[in-house]
């Protein structure tokens, strides 16, 4: 607000409490006078002139503080005033200065009508928010006091007036004109006072002085009428009323006020437009009991206030069903969000709770088996940082859709808060094939535009059987959850069902995460490389380059220590020491006997190969060893978080061009094995040792084996077969086709400086290591079963 502003408004504040003031001191002056009977005709006429004004002047400053609307209605109140005053001050020239008679139809009448125009426009210029029904109620409203008043008043001054008649039809008109427009000021009278309004105080009080003025009007016209009007009659007063209460209407707080606060409507507003309903019918009553004849007009009148009364009513009912239908579908909801994900439509945790404890407590009664599931997607954060926050929202609910495909009417789905859903399964023995049903459900990946996303689930399951004993919710949740936890910690993606003695692994992921960090800074990090075999020749093929890390003399478990790099978004340095290690080993080898065409695989993740630096880096190593790129293979784990299809695909394709081979790992074993192949330009796969152990006596491992075989030789890629320890299963894949292996039957993972020995090895592999390197599989350590070892 500026300073002007502040001042005008100062301003304009003292001229209202002077004008008020003088309002106020009129009718304490006129008051008294009327009640002692000393009234003459010029106390009358310039009193009640100057109130007119007065009352006006009052309105029209409450017009000039406010604004819009507001602004329009006490201004058109304020000409109201005017006009009125200005009819007064014609009549009063005619008494006090010609002393004559006030011509009948002529300028008094004018000013004196112009009021109820004024007033009218003025009371529909307030603002008041009124739906489609509290308009069609007002007009309702507005019909029935119409008819009300109307009815009354024809019977009491009206009705006599139109009897009197004038001395032409205009007069007649005129005449009539007052009692009528005292009948539309009733009707807006009881219209300001029954609905709701920002306004309903100030608007209180002018609808009071519009009373005072219809019984003022309807005075003067009855005793026109009769012809025993005089000026002073009493009631004058309610002319004086009616101007001093519209100045204190404008004076009042808020009433110029934008923002003033919406009021419900009351029982008293609602009950108004009956009051001249009523009033109507103990009137028509009162006449009957009386022994005076009604009307043709008051029987007709009567019979449209029955019907108008009836109308209102139906619509009442048919609006209060329209709100308890609305009440209850709003509590529907309500009671819908109190229970359900927002995001997702799913249940939520109470829902789920609630659903969880009925469901044991049928357990405890009817031994009724029963399961839950507690899912954890993995990597999900990787979704928000890389597509933001609402691609984020969008898959979680895609995969809610997925979850909710796999799952039946009797299942309970719920998300319990981020990427974390449980499942409850009522009655059902399967619950172990249902969470892998889940955890396959996710093996599409999820289109995003021009990319795919790729997401994994670990699944922890806590089963109570027929037999079992009850156990508590917060058992059974506690059981599902460190289950997902465990099968988490072993890398993800995976299903575990919880059993006794079930616990975390001891090592602590985060102070794990410090030390490992702290490793690679200080190249404690160390790279063994392990033999494939070419078991067409016996001879040496590739080196596949593996992480090993041992502080302190205690070796980790590569599984271990890669999944906490991944956590601790440590995996990218850790890949990067692989890389640079293995072509540094590499290029050395390279001067040696033998070692010219010798190749080396190093793991990427695939969360990896969405980083469009990978080819950088990868490329920036081969140059700064001279090496060339198709002396380095890429072989793309299971694990490490979530692939962007579209990025790894451009990503892949500048490996290519560099000459690099891509390979798969682990083939056969997880969700992604065949979604890489049919996203990706892959070169190699890599049968997973699950499939290779016990090949040669196995039947179903057999066929597997030949069957991916045949699609590879199909599909120009070639296998490799990891895990071989023993020469049964060797030879079992040799007869199959299969012309690559690595196991420990050939090597285990050996130094750097062991393979420079075993380059200059003469003989066959196919048999092991011709050398004394050579270790049984009973001399392998645990952690050379690792695919990142």
């Amino acid at each position: 607000m500026t300073d002007l502003t502040a001042l005008r408004l100062r301003r304009f504040s003292r001229v209202s409490r002077v004008v008020g003031l003088l309002t106020a001191l009129l009718l304490i002056v006129v008051v008294p006078t009327y009640l002692t009977g000393n009234v003459d005709r010029p106390f009358v006429d310039i009193s009640m002139t100057m109130a007119a004004l007065l009352g006006g002047a009052n309105c029209a400053l409450a017009a000039s503080r406010g604004s819009g609307r507001l602004r329009a209605a006490w201004a058109g109140l304020a000409m109201a005033c005017l006009s009125w005053g200005i009819g007064q001050a014609v009549w009063s020239w005619y008494e006090l200065v010609q002393h004559t008679a006030t011509p009948f139809p002529g300028l008094a009448d004018v000013g004196y009508l112009g009021f109820p125009v004024g007033a009218v426009i003025a009371l529909t210029l307030f603002p008041a928010n009124a739906s489609r029904a509290d308009r069609r109620r007002m007009t309702l409203d507005a019909l029935l006091i119409t008819s009300a008043i109307g009815l009354m008043s024809w019977a009491t001054v009206l009705g006599a007036v139109v009897e009197a008649g004038g001395t032409s039809p205009f007069a007649t008109a005129v005449s009539v004109a007052y009692p009528l427009s005292d009948i539309v000021l009733l009707v807006v009278c009881f219209l300001v006072l029954s609905r709701a309004a920002a306004y309903r105080e100030p608007l209180a009080f002018v609808a009071f002085g519009l009373l005072m003025m219809t019984v003022a009007d309807s005075g003067f016209a009855f005793l026109v009428a009769k012809e025993s009007y005089a000026t002073g009659s009493m009631f004058d007063l309610g002319w004086f009323f009616a101007f001093g209460t519209f100045a204190f209407a404008s004076l009042t707080p808020g009433a110029t006020s934008s923002q003033a606060p919406a009021q419900s409507p009351t029982v008293a507003g609602a009950i108004l437009p009956y009051i001249p309903f009523g009033g109507a019918f103990v009137f028509i009553g009162w006449r009957y009991t009386s022994g005076l004849t009604p009307s043709t007009f008051e029987v007709v009148m009567t019979g449209v206030i029955v019907l108008l009364v009836v109308t209102r009513q139906f619509f009442t009912v048919r609006d209060n069903q329209k709100l308890a239908l609305a009440l209850a579908q709003t509590e529907s909801e309500l009671r819908h969000q109190a229970f359900h994900d927002q995001l997702t439509g799913l249940a939520n945790r109470a829902l789920f709770v609630d659903r969880l404890s009925h469901a044991l407590e049928l357990h405890r009664r009817d031994r009724r088996p029963l399961a839950i599931c507690f899912l954890d997607l993995d990597g999900f954060k990787a979704v928000n940082d890389k597509l933001g926050h609402s691609a984020g929202d969008d898959l979680l609910q895609r995969v809610s859709a997925r979850f909710g495909e796999v799952l039946s009417g009797a299942d309970t789905l719920a998300r319990f808060g981020g990427d974390e859903f449980a499942v409850l399964l009522e009655d059902r023995i399967d619950a172990g094939e249902v969470a892998c049903a889940l955890l396959n459900s996710l093996t599409e990946p999820f289109p995003f535009g021009h990319r795919e996303m790729s997401v994994r689930a670990s699944i922890g399951v806590a089963r109570v059987d027929l037999i079992d004993h009850t156990p508590t919710v917060d058992d059974l949740l506690l059981s599902a959850d460190l289950a997902m936890y465990v099968i988490k910690s072993r890398g993800g993606a995976d299903v575990l069902v919880h059993t006794a003695g079930l616990q975390l692994d001891e090592i602590d992921d985060v102070e794990l995460g410090r030390a490992l960090a702290v490793a690679l800074a200080k190249n404690e990090i160390t790279v063994a490389f392990q033999p494939i075999i070419d078991l067409s020749t016996g001879r040496l093929d590739m080196l596949e380059a593996l992480a090993r890390w041992a502080p302190e003399g205690r070796p980790i478990n590569p599984e271990v220590f890669v999944r906490v790099a991944e956590h601790c978004e440590l995996i990218d340095p850790l890949f990067e020491f692989v890389l640079a290690q293995a072509c540094d080993q590499l290029a050395r080898w390279t001067a040696l006997p033998g070692g010219s065409e010798v190749r080396v695989a190093v793991n990427v993740s695939p969360g990896q190969l969405s980083s469009p630096t990978l080819p950088r880096t990868v490329a920036a190593e081969l140059k700064r060893h001279c090496l060339a790129g198709d002396r380095l293979v890429l072989e793309i784990t299971e694990t490490g978080g979530l692939m962007d299809t579209a990025i790894s695909l451009t990503v892949c394709h500048e490996l290519r061009r560099l000459g690099i081979r891509l390979s798969v790992d682990d083939f056969g074993t997880g969700l992604s094995s065949m979604a890489r192949l049919r996203d990706l330009p892959i070169d190699e796969v890599k049968i997973d040792r699950s499939f290779i152990t016990g090949v040669d006596q196995d039947t179903t491992r057999h066929r597997f084996v030949a069957g991916v075989l045949a699609f590879a030789e199909r599909v120009g890629l070639t296998v490799v077969a990891e895990g071989i320890e023993r020469e049964a299963e060797r030879d079992a894949l040799t007869d199959l086709g299969c012309h690559r292996a690595q196991g420990f039957l050939f090597s285990k993972a050996v130094s750097a400086e062991s393979v420079d020995a075993l380059l200059s090895s003469p003989g066959s592999w196919l048999r092991g290591i011709p050398s004394p390197l050579h270790a049984s599989p009973q001399d392998a350590s645990p952690q050379d079963a690792s695919p990142w070892s």
